[in-house]
């Protein structure tokens, strides 16, 4: 992969760059349209970035704990 993967950080703040120039309202329309496209694909991309990091929470607080080595029944 010749582009380099940008973090979620990075991504969530070039959306909110991109929602205020759209916002300024000063834009060619020719541009203002590619910065929209540009600003869907990174929230989609923090999106999907976002439901992982929830599945993952989710299932980790789903396994029993290892750690502990003590069961319901033991305590």
């Amino acid at each position: 992969m010749a582009k380099t993967q940008q973090t979620f950080e990075k991504r969530l703040e070039r959306v909110k760059e991109i929602t205020a120039l759209l916002e300024g309202g000063d834009l060619p329309l020719e541009q203002g349209v590619k910065l929209f496209q540009e600003g869907v694909r990174l929230s989609r991309e923090c999106g999907a970035e976002l439901e992982q990091a929830r599945i993952i929470v989710e299932s980790a607080g789903q396994e029993p704990s290892a750690e502990s080595g003590v069961s319901g029944d033991e305590a």
